[in-house]
């Protein structure tokens, strides 16, 4: 039971990183200025560090026997739409992609404090959920401190 639980838990995690890695992936292709060279290596770096997240996540899947989910959220879909409409309304300024780069990391944050308060998780899946947002909620914050300079 708890093996379902976890699968359940790590599966959307896995899928929260495939969007977070849309969308930093969408907001890259934004950015058109060369001033702009640095921030696209963050981006690259963000979506590094989430396939590594993915590949984490399922090995654990793998190793509790567990389904490994693919794609993205359904509110990632949404998201990566609502992307979209936003540029065009507002175009692809520094700002507006950071918004936008904010936006995506308060979703990835609350999901991740979301599975670390279920109860019942095995202690190796919370110890790597645990990892994973620690790194996580310093993204989140550099990117506020981007958005915010």
């Amino acid at each position: 039971m708890f093996a379902t639980i976890d699968g359940e838990i790590l599966n959307d995690l896995l899928l929260v990183n495939n969007d977070r890695i849309a969308g930093y992936k969408r907001a890259a292709d934004e950015l058109v200025d060369a001033e702009d060279v640095g921030l696209k290596n963050l981006f690259q770096h963000y979506i590094d560090n989430s396939n590594l997240f993915i590949k984490e996540l399922t090995d654990e899947l793998k190793a509790l026997e567990q389904p490994v989910a693919t794609g993205t959220t359904g509110s990632g879909k949404i998201y990566k739409a609502w992307m979209e409409i936003k540029a065009f309304f507002t175009g692809n300024d520094r700002q507006t992609i950071l918004n936008s780069c904010e936006a995506i990391e308060d979703a990835v944050k609350k999901a991740y404090e979301s599975a670390l308060n279920q109860p019942g998780l095995l202690p190796g899946t919370f110890l790597l959920i645990e990892r994973q947002n620690i790194y996580l909620l310093k993204a989140h914050d550099q990117i506020k401190k981007l958005r915010d300079a």
